[in-house]
Order: C-alpha cells, then sequence, then structure tokens
C-alpha cells in the first residue's frame, strides 16, 4: 500500500487545490492520501500568512471531507501545528477542538525566528551561536513530544536544511528528544523533502534513523509535497534508507489509531 500523509494545499503554503493533489495521487497509484496544512500560531497570537486561521478549520475539514466517499482513495486528514517554547497552553486548545486522523507536530523557529528559509540566517551566525540554535531545537522537540498532544514528529534535523551543521557534539540533546518521541508514543517521519534541499538529505539522517531505531521508535514515510508533482517525491529512495536504517515496519494513521504495513509490502507497492 502507498500512503502519503504529510501533503500542503492552498490552505495553507501549497500550491495547488486539495482536488489537484487528488486527481495526482489517484494517478500515481496512491492508495491513502493524507493532508496536513500548516497551522502556525505564535506566541503574540499572530498567525502568518502561510498558515490555516482558526477561523477556517471547519471549512478546511469541510474540504477534505468532500472526497472521503470518492473512488477508491482513502482520504486523511491531518494538521502540523507549529511548536514554539512554552506554547503548551496556547497551542492545547485549539489542538484538542479538531477531529483529526492524524497531528503532526513540528519545529521552524528557535526564538520566534524562522531558521530553514533564509542562508543569512546561518551565515550570519558564529559556530557556537549555530550550535545554539540546533541545541534549542532539539530540546523545543522534546518540549512538542512531551506535551503528549501529537502522533508524528516532523522532519526532525530540519535545522540542516540549508547546509549548516552543529560543529560541537549536541548527541545529548538529541537523546533526550527522542526519549520523548519515545515515551509519549510518537511516530517520527523519514521526509524525503531533504534530498532535493541543500543539505541533500532526509530528515532525519540514517544516524537519527538508526538511533530511533535502537529505541524502536515507529517510522512513517513523507514528501511534504506542496504540489501535485511532489506528493512521492524520492519516496523509493525513502524506503530504502528506512530499511538501511533495519526497519521492517511502516506507520500508518486513521482516527489517530495507529497501525503497521510490511516495509517490504511499502516497497513492491512503490515500485509497481
Amino acid at each position: 500500500m502507498i500512503a502519503t500523509y504529510h501533503n500542503h494545499s492552498k490552505w495553507s503554503d501549497g500550491r495547488s487545490t486539495f482536488a489537484e493533489l487528488y486527481k495526482r495521487a489517484e494517478a500515481v497509484g496512491v492508495n491513502e492520501l493524507g493532508l496536513s496544512d500548516h497551522f502556525c500560531l505564535y506566541p503574540d497570537g499572530r498567525v502568518p500568512d502561510w498558515s490555516l486561521d482558526p477561523s477556517q478549520f471547519e471549512d478546511y475539514l469541510s474540504d477534505v471531507g468532500s472526497f472521503k466517499n470518492h473512488g477508491n482513495l482513502a482520504i486523511r486528514v491531518g494538521l502540523e501545528y507549529d511548536w514554539f517554547e512554552g506554547h503548551d497552553p496556547t497551542i492545547r486548545p485549539l489542538v484538542e477542538r479538531i477531529p483529526l486522523d492524524y497531528r503532526i507536530g513540528s519545529v521552524h523557529h528557535v526564538e520566534q525566528e524562522q531558521f530553514d528559509m533564509s542562508i543569512e540566517y546561518w551565515s550570519n551566525k558564529s559556530p557556537e551561536e549555530r550550535d545554539n540554535v540546533y541545541r534549542k531545537y532539539w530540546n523545543q522537540i522534546q518540549e512538542m513530544a512531551s506535551s503528549g498532544l501529537f502522533d508524528i514528529a516532523a522532519h526532525l534535523d530540519l535545522p540542516k536544511k540549508l547546509g549548516f551543521y552543529p560543529q560541537a557534539d549536541i548527541s545529548d540533546v538529541i537523546d533526550e528528544a527522542l526519549e520523548a518521541i519515545r515515551e509519549n508514543d510518537l511516530v517520527v517521519e523519514l521526509n524525503t523533502a531533504g534530498f532535493g534541499k541543500p543539505c541533500a538529505d532526509g530528515y532525519p539522517s540514517l544516524e537519527i534513523l538508526k538511533r530511533c531505531k535502537a529505541k524502536e521508535i515507529p517510522v512513517t514515510l513523507s514528501a511534504d509535497g506542496h504540489q501535485p508533482e511532489h506528493i512521492l517525491y524520492e519516496f523509493e529512495r525513502g524506503l530504502a534508507r528506512l530499511k538501511e536504517a533495519s526497519y521492517k515496519e511502516i506507520a500508518r494513521f486513521r482516527e489517530r489509531e495507529v497501525w503497521f504495513e510490511s516495509l517490504d509490502e511499502a516497497l513492491k507497492s512503490s515500485s509497481t
């Protein structure tokens, strides 16, 4: 079975309607298609223009739900929630009010600055300052996982996207974050979008995937598609990476329940 859960439409920062994503998914043999547009609420209450607004939640659910009885393609609905330091009191009421098939938790900001969009963000920092960003990022991942609000930890290792890496050993904070993910039963996604970015690697790295496997943290696979052509971007490469990390199963989602499919079966489906 081919499933892809992390996709964005014009409801947030995607380039296409959900109808266009659906049409493409049917054409390329997807069995389960999920939509998980961004919801970002800054601590001061601002919602950026690339995010859903809370006033749009009902229309968003209605749009995705209108496709649930079309053909043989199963539809899943989620959201990708941005997590900020100390964000629990702000975000919890909004997360808990919306019925979804899965909730994705992600970190794109450190000290309320977005770190994954501008090379200047990194090039203007010293090596020590970059290390500090990485440490704060992983601390926020730990906090996000510990909230117990989410089902999927999105694109771990995202700060490397633009090709800047920590110089110091930060394995301690990575391990603490992975422990929180394990203890709160989150699934880690291997996000293949990174293969096409300056880092030229999936999120997370093979090393971190192996650490996840050692902790028996389950995984899923996504392309973080922002247009129809990217729904299955580098999926075969991603499946091979999961196998290299010694995974044998891949997680699937429905109504916040998780079940597992053989990775070998997913590999067969992706190559047919």
